[in-house]
């Protein structure tokens, strides 16, 4: 009897820890994700720096350079110079006449 006790009692123990080990805080599955999560954010970090070198060129560019200045503002302000005529295209969108 106390035999059976026993083995039953490592059994419930092993099951246990299986369960433990594969859904626990520091179970396999919650390492797994943990994991994921870490790529997520390390191509994240790395798109962000591509994007700061890209702002920083763009900043030398506008510092140093009077034609990156007019480039800026006839793209995002819509500028022209004195005596020049501006087109504004629009695409056709849904519910636009023909």
């Amino acid at each position: 009897m106390r035999r059976r006790a026993a083995t039953l009692a490592s059994f419930i123990a092993l099951v246990a820890l299986v369960v433990a080990a594969l859904f626990g805080d520091r179970g396999m599955l919650h390492l797994m994700a943990q994991q994921q999560r870490a790529e997520s954010l390390a191509r994240e970090i790395e798109d962000l720096r591509a994007e700061n070198q890209r702002l920083a060129s763009e900043i030398v560019a506008l510092k140093g350079d009077p034609g990156s200045i007019e480039r800026l503002a006839r793209e995002q302000l819509g500028l022209a110079r004195p005596g020049e005529t501006v087109f504004l295209i629009r695409e056709a969108g849904v519910g636009d006449g023909p």
